[in-house]
């Protein structure tokens, strides 16, 4: 009986997810008027994964993503490990490219070698992006590891501390840190699927 409920549970969670599927998450950045020292920042579609971009305080961007761990880092892309990354709660890693010469979009290309679909621009209070920004550094200060490269995504992961599951994913991970950024995310972004509102 307990099994079949569990089961219940994770169709029912499927699901949603696939009625989730055709719905676009709404992004709409704080009013201009109530930025004191914007900056600019940029959220990334890859098709089915998405990354944030932020500006570094000596010039250039640094570029953060979070991923599972096997599918990202160890490029393990069956079909039973995606499955299982989404049926229950799976390794998962940080990812961070410093890129001190990129300073515009048109150069983002360089900064995501698994492709871009793409680039939404934002702005957003220049303290916010800072606190976000090191909150996200100390994940690296503090992994008591050394960084894994990947040239698939031109990224260093470390491990992340919270694990990979379907309501804790890439995409949705990016929306917490654009509501940390002070903006409003509306919708489903389970998708990689984004929309920009102005305010």
């Amino acid at each position: 009986m307990g099994n079949r409920r569990g089961w219940l549970r994770w169709l029912g969670a499927g699901l949603s997810m696939l009625l989730l599927a055709g719905c676009f998450a709404r992004v709409m950045p704080p009013e201009p008027h109530s930025l004191t020292r914007p900056v600019d920042v940029y959220l990334l579609d890859h098709g089915r994964h998405s990354s944030l971009v932020l500006p570094r305080e000596e010039g250039g961007v640094v570029r953060y993503s979070y991923g599972e761990w096997r599918w990202y880092v160890e490029g393990h892309r069956h079909f039973s490990a995606g499955i299982a990354a989404m049926l229950w709660p799976t390794a998962s890693g940080l990812g961070r490219g410093e890129y001190p010469r990129i300073e515009s979009p048109d150069q983002f290309h360089r900064l995501a070698p698994e492709g871009l679909d793409e680039v939404y621009p934002l702005r957003a209070e220049a303290r916010r992006v800072l606190s976000l920004r090191r909150r996200l550094d100390r994940h690296f200060e503090r992994a008591g590891v050394e960084p894994v490269s990947s040239e698939e995504f031109g990224l260093e992961f470390v491990p992340y501390p919270r694990r990979y599951s379907a309501v804790h994913q890439s995409n949705l991970v990016v929306a917490r840190w654009l509501r940390a950024l002070d903006m409003e995310v509306l919708g489903s972004s389970w998708w990689s699927r984004w929309r920009l509102e102005t305010p």
